[in-house]
């Protein structure tokens, strides 16, 4: 998969969270890049339809399933290479396979990283990390509620100093908080087998959190509204689920 395509959703979450600069950065950590030898996009095309795959146009590149529809990756010009982009998350077997395939196919060396030796194929390149670790931002503030949240969908969080650990999808999510009680929560997700799958639980979490905020924000709202001798004259509730509450002031 490429991560700057299949993430569209939280991807756009975190550019506004974390500013292009630092989002780029982070997204350029989670691609593994296997540059190729294809001499122009004719060949790149002719050769993965040859080895039995698909290349589909994609803006300025060209899309590629190697398992199904749940597993895919762009090719992207970079440097003047045509480059495979995977997720740093896919199956490096699956990887491996393709790649042997596509240099069967072409009759030469496509990816020369890969070496095969006997019935082992290895490869040279960052695919063969020993462990996965992604690190960004969240809306998270309040831990209590966070952990709350994390405990409601059955995850069943672990307090960590002033963090917590929880595991999702076979992947361990820590958030931890910087000194300052105020500022948000970031997380790191260690060794995700599918990171899509992560980032999907991860924006459900989001959205029950926010769901849980407004709700005691509502609350105490209510409570205030009657301290201070007046009353919630009618409550109204818009499209986007937030409240709208007028208030009678007595005289």
């Amino acid at each position: 998969m490429s991560v700057s395509i299949a993430l569209v959703p939280i991807a756009l979450t975190l550019r506004l969270v974390m500013g292009k600069d630092k989002f780029d950065r982070w997204a350029e950590s989670m691609q593994v890049k296997e540059p190729s030898t294809f001499e122009n996009e004719h060949e790149l095309v002719r050769t993965v339809r040859k080895a039995g795959y698909d290349a589909e146009k994609w803006g300025g590149s060209y899309k590629t399933h190697i398992d199904g529809e749940d597993l895919y990756f762009f090719w992207e010009l970079d440097d003047g290479k045509w480059t495979a982009v995977f997720g740093r998350s896919d199956s490096r077997q699956k990887i491996r396979e393709f790649m042997a395939e596509i240099n069967q196919a072409a009759g030469r060396q496509i990816f020369e990283q890969l070496q095969v030796q006997g019935d082992t194929m290895t490869m040279t390149s960052a695919t063969e990390t020993a462990e996965s670790v992604a690190t960004f931002p969240t809306n998270f503030r309040d831990g209590e509620l966070l952990f709350r949240t994390l405990k409601e969908f059955g995850v069943n969080p672990v307090r960590e100093g002033s963090g917590m650990k929880c595991r999702v999808e076979d992947a361990l999510l820590i958030f931890r908080q910087s000194p300052s009680h105020d500022s948000p929560f970031y997380v790191e997700v260690h060794n995700a087998p599918d990171l899509r799958k992560v980032y999907q639980y991860l924006s459900d979490v989001d959205e029950d959190y926010k769901r849980c905020l407004q709700s005691m924000v509502y609350e105490k709202l209510k409570e205030r509204v009657e301290a201070k001798n007046m009353t919630v004259e009618s409550e109204e509730v818009l499209e986007d689920n937030s409240i709208v509450l007028t208030i009678n002031i007595r005289g």
